[in-house]
């Protein structure tokens, strides 16, 4: 049985009203229940069909809204990973290796450790200001909101830094170890928000204009 866009439009009003607010995990919903009720469905109402689903439409939402963050964090360890194979990467390790010892020659421990906070905080704090610009798709959009929350792991390691900074103690090499994979996860977060930052928000547009 083919679909009306009446048809559509009113399992859109009903996944509205079963709290899939989110406009990507909406749409997803979306295109299977049609797609299901067009191919195997025995139901000849919609209403009725849907009123079956509604268990299976709360575990859709709430499986797919886990699988957008955890993607999103495999991808940062992915990321993170390629610091130490790819060649671009491997370059700008060495190079972050080079002006971490720089800077110890300038600074003392104390001190940089002080420069390795402020450079993570930026890391960590920049996509809010994405957040800002983009306040209406992050709150319509799982994939964005996702995306923005990557950096939850370095915003970790930032505010550790001081809980741990006693244990860390004297030890010039444990200090340049935990400053060292702290502002890699940053990066690695933030080359992950710049690569996928356009494509999320090309798909918010198009999600935009079918409603």
């Amino acid at each position: 049985m083919e679909l009306t866009k009446e048809d559509v439009q009113f399992i859109d009003d009903f996944l509205k009203k079963k709290g899939v607010k989110y406009l990507d995990v909406r749409s997803e919903l979306l295109d299977h229940l049609a797609t299901e009720f067009e191919e195997k469905s025995n139901y000849s109402l919609i209403e009725d069909y849907l009123i079956s689903k509604v268990e299976f439409i709360r575990d859709f939402a709430k499986k797919q809204r886990k699988a957008i963050h955890w993607g999103y964090q495999k991808q940062l360890w992915i990321q993170l990973g390629k610091f130490f194979y790819k060649p671009k990467f491997l370059l700008l390790l060495f190079g972050l290796i080079g002006l971490g010892y720089m800077f110890l020659q300038f600074f003392n421990l104390k001190e940089f450790g002080f420069v390795c906070y402020f450079i993570l905080l930026i890391l960590v704090f920049y996509p809010l200001l994405y957040q800002m610009i983009y306040y209406k798709a992050v709150k319509k959009v799982q994939s964005i909101q996702s995306l923005f929350t990557v950096t939850s792991l370095p915003m970790v390691l930032l505010h550790s830094s001081l809980l741990i900074k006693d244990l860390l103690g004297e030890s010039s090499l444990l200090i340049i170890i935990y400053w060292a994979f702290s502002i890699l996860l940053g990066l690695s977060a933030a080359i992950i928000i710049e690569k996928d930052r356009e494509k999320v928000l090309e798909k918010y547009y198009q999600l935009i204009n079918r409603e």
